[in-house]
């Protein structure tokens, strides 16, 4: 049975796969903003989850959660929501493990959240991108927030009651694109999404090693299985939201394309990103869920 929901308990959900090593160091400098905390280790068998076990200490209320192999990212922030509803936590903050989270992050996320007369409400983090030396949106301006259509799931405060209602995170999205879906299925019933001006972490999308161009800073760099869910996921996405959120949507579609183009002409191991990204829009189009069933075709 449910226990129910606390007005200001928060609990941090946390998903990791294949951590490196300063991982445990950021999870004990968050465990004074929470009062919970679920972790949730996706990583296949292996010596790496031994070195997760963190104990009882800091949050007054912890899990680990090893799932022995990888369930996507979906179906592990649905574990970590079951977790926090069954705490009798009112609000979740979902976060990546390679987020670099600063002291004050939750307590900005809840004076966003407390100044925003319309509930449910989801309120992403800005953050700092130190590869490029900008934050994701202008710090300066009139309010403590802007209107968004879409956040990240890193550093993201989400009502727990509200998301359980929704139904969760699209398990079968695996990763990718799935924090855009969420927020879209917010506001379709009646969410605002808000971002925060202040920072409240370090983060950079995708992993090192992108190219640097004029005007467009470091691109993101990603694997080619992960151009497969990010094509097939988009699409997947466009299709089912075009008509409520056209602007978005065509946005969405043109970064897509965009990003195509830029990786032909200046990422490494383009034919094998390539072949992962049209696999992906095949699939979407095909709407063909779930876990990638190329891995050994797209990393030839």
């Amino acid at each position: 049975m449910t226990a129910a929901p606390e007005p200001e308990s928060v609990c941090a959900v946390i998903i990791a796969f294949h951590p490196d090593s300063g991982f445990v160091p950021r999870l004990r400098k968050l465990y004074s903003q929470f009062q919970a905390m679920v972790v949730v280790n996706n990583t296949p068998h292996s010596k790496e989850q031994a070195s997760l076990d963190l104990g009882t200490g800091g949050a007054e209320k912890f899990r680990l959660i090893q799932n022995g192999r990888n369930l996507g990212v979906g179906a592990a922030l649905n574990q970590g929501l079951a977790q926090a509803l069954a705490w009798g936590c009112r609000w979740i903050v979902t976060l990546d493990q390679d987020s670099r989270c600063y002291a004050d992050m939750v307590q900005t996320l809840l004076q966003v959240k407390a100044r925003c007369a319309t509930q449910p409400v989801v309120v992403g983090g800005n953050y700092y991108d130190p590869r490029n030396g900008t934050t994701r949106v202008p710090m300066g301006g009139p309010g403590e927030y802007l209107e968004q259509t879409t956040v990240i799931t890193s550093a993201c405060l989400v009502d727990a009651v509200f998301a359980e209602r929704l139904g969760g995170f699209r398990d079968d999205y695996f990763i990718d694109q799935l924090d855009h879906e969420f927020c879209l299925r917010a506001r379709k019933h009646g969410a605002r999404i808000l971002i925060s001006r202040k920072p409240v972490m370090e983060h950079s999308v995708g992993e090192d090693g992108g190219t640097w161009l004029p005007l467009f800073g470091r691109l993101p760099n990603h694997v080619p299985v992960r151009k497969y869910y990010i094509a097939r996921n988009s699409i997947v996405t466009i299709a089912r939201y075009w008509r409520v959120e056209p602007d978005w949507c065509a946005r969405r579609l043109l970064r897509l394309l965009f990003g195509a183009a830029l990786m032909l002409l200046f990422e490494e191991r383009r034919r094998q990103k390539l072949k992962a990204f049209m696999l992906g829009i095949r699939d979407g189009l095909g709407h063909r869920m779930g876990a990638c069933e190329y891995g050994g075709l797209i990393q030839k």
